[in-house]
């Protein structure tokens, strides 16, 4: 009896020190000429369990083929492990509206609760600096003005989604040269504490289970994605 009762307090110690913890998500983007990079880190538990996902390639091919996006999937390690390709198209874009609009008139009130779980995700870090040039001063001038405005758009509708703990650190550095110059640095921190991402399942299941036969579509749509992966050999 006595070995019952330390084992489940073990267990409900493990629980709340889980639930304190956060979920950290870490994007860097960069540009620079033709070279595209794009990487996505997620630890969770203290770092125990962690994902790293990486973009070395981003292809323009034409208008109907779209873009072609080869992602790796690494371990702890960031050792290279699963990759696939991911084409983006006109098809693709209105195949993954459809699968939203599934996802809607799956759940109930599924766009409150994700503006309702946003709304706990706190953005720690945030860096955005970008330099370019056109060609003409002239012209150089005004497109500073207009990522300007831009950044600071986007920043502020962000502001009303997610809390942002820190000021963003913003820069558009013109170069007035005579030659077309582009080069984008991006580095985004958030955090989501790991009892309310536990909390907000629970309710996007109880909404899900609410509409009849809600489940069966989500399983039905994460196994028809699963089987549409182009998984491809590492190089």
């Amino acid at each position: 009896m006595w070995i019952a009762i330390v084992v489940i307090a073990v267990i409900i110690i493990l629980i709340l020190v889980a639930a304190m913890s956060d979920i950290t998500c870490t994007v860097r983007f960069s540009k620079k000429g033709q070279n595209d990079r794009a990487e996505l880190d997620i630890y969770m538990l203290y770092g125990l369990v962690r994902f790293h996902y990486e973009m070395p390639k981003l292809t323009f091919e034409n208008m109907k083929k779209g873009f072609l996006l080869k992602l790796e999937k690494g371990n702890s390690n960031r050792q290279s492990g699963n990759a696939m390709n991911i084409r983006i198209n006109k098809k693709k874009i209105e195949f993954w509206a459809h699968d939203f609009r599934v996802l809607l008139n799956s759940t109930v009130a599924l766009k409150k609760w994700l503006q309702r779980t946003f709304a706990h995700v706190r953005i720690q870090e945030l860096n955005w600096s970008t330099s370019f040039s056109t060609g003409e001063a002239e012209w150089t001038a005004i497109v500073t003005g207009i990522l300007w405005t831009l950044k600071t758009t986007l920043i502020g509708w962000l502001s009303f989604q997610v809390r942002v703990k820190n000021n963003p650190r913003l820069h558009v550095i013109p170069e007035f040269r005579d030659e077309l110059l582009f080069s984008t640095e991006f580095n985004c921190v958030s955090r989501l504490n790991f009892g309310l991402a536990m909390y907000a399942s629970f309710i996007l299941l109880s909404r899900i289970l609410k509409i009849e036969g809600g489940l069966k579509k989500w399983i039905r749509l994460y196994r028809h994605l699963k089987e549409n992966k182009q998984k491809v050999p590492n190089v």
